[in-house]
Parts: C-alpha cells; structure tokens; sequence
C-alpha cells in the first residue's frame, strides 16, 4: 500500500502546480491591470493637483484659461473628463 500511496502523493505533486501555474496564468493580468490602474489614477490627481495651483501668467502661457483650469481639476481623478 505505501508504493500506492507514495504514487498517489508523486501524481499529486505534478498536477497541483499545473493547476496552480493555470490559476496563476489566469489570475496575473488581474493584478498587473489593478496596478496600472491605481498608477493612472495618481499620476492624475497629481496633475489636476499641479494644475489647481498655476497661477494666471503660466496657464495663459499655456493657452489654458483659469476657468478651464479650475474645471479640468475638478474632475474626480478616475474620470478621463
């Protein structure tokens, strides 16, 4: 019985990193998207947080009205616009 189970324990072990290596495949676009995600959120608080604090002279240099400045940063960061 112990060569039948030693078997069982030797299958087992080369079908349960099979199964793990497919959840894995499956599941690591996921974390790897949340991440992106999160990085594009930040980078754009930050900058509707830079743009909130440009004075006049800067955002005229740009081309950028301080009434549309003023709107632009007041969109939630996980809106595009």
């Amino acid at each position: 019985m112990t060569s039948i189970h030693s078997q069982t324990l030797q299958q087992h072990h080369i079908v349960a990193p099979r199964v793990l290596d497919g959840f894995l495949a499956w599941l690591s676009p996921v974390p790897r998207t949340l991440v992106e995600t999160l990085l594009t959120w930040q980078r754009r608080a930050q900058e509707r947080d830079r743009l909130a604090t440009l004075d006049p002279r800067l955002l005229s240099d740009m081309g950028i009205s301080a009434a549309e400045a003023a709107r632009e940063a007041a969109i939630p960061f996980w809106r595009l616009r």
